[in-house]
């Protein structure tokens, strides 16, 4: 297989993976009610947790992680695909769950998915956010802490591994997949920095 098709292929692969919307599948299977229609409408884990309850949106969020880090771990495994191939399944996992194919693209803010893809290729910097930002959110921010603890966390995973010594192509990867999160985000963040201030202010 030529390297052109093969980055086509890891990225198809990766987005229909990604297609996959757990929260939405769980939340059908446990309440019978479409997971759009509850909370803040978002298809994802954080509102799964909210609604359904913890351990089905902490369940939601694994797998929205794993539908991006095992097919990467197979491609790496078996299929001895190259970084930009795996970045690229990852990438299109990401868009897929923003815009899922099987669910009028109407999709989730990719959280737990960026972190599957982080999980791969800058494990311990993930850990290290994983211990650093919950402590500020939790004591300093305190508001709307669904949305920016796992915010932070990418944020300073991605920001750790442009610091550290990481192949380039690992690091372009880790920011354009951050860069996507953000945009899927782009209409949730400006109102959540609105509740911040609004609440440092009060």
């Amino acid at each position: 297989m030529s390297t052109t098709l093969t980055y086509i292929v890891s990225f198809v692969a990766g987005y229909i993976l990604g297609s996959i919307m757990f929260a939405h599948i769980i939340t059908k299977l446990v309440t019978g009610t479409d997971i759009r229609k509850l909370g803040n409408k978002n298809p994802g884990a954080a509102n799964t947790f909210k609604n359904v309850g913890p351990f089905w949106g902490i369940l939601a969020g694994l797998l929205d992680a794993l539908k991006a880090l095992a097919p990467m771990l197979i491609g790496h495994y078996f299929f001895d695909l190259s970084s930009i191939s795996l970045g690229l399944l990852g990438f299109g996992a990401v868009i897929g769950h923003g815009h899922p194919l099987f669910f009028g693209f109407n999709g989730g803010r990719a959280a737990g998915t960026l972190m599957g893809i982080y999980i791969f290729f800058i494990p311990l910097e993930l850990l290290a956010a994983f211990v650093v930002v919950p402590m500020i959110v939790f004591t300093i921010v305190k508001t709307n802490r669904s949305y920016w603890a796992p915010f932070g966390i990418l944020s300073l995973s991605a920001t750790l591994a442009l610091i550290l010594n990481h192949p380039v192509e690992v690091k372009i990867i880790v920011v354009s997949v951050a860069v996507l999160g953000l945009f899927l985000n782009r209409f949730y963040l400006p109102q959540m920095v609105k509740n911040l201030i609004s609440k440092r202010e009060a």
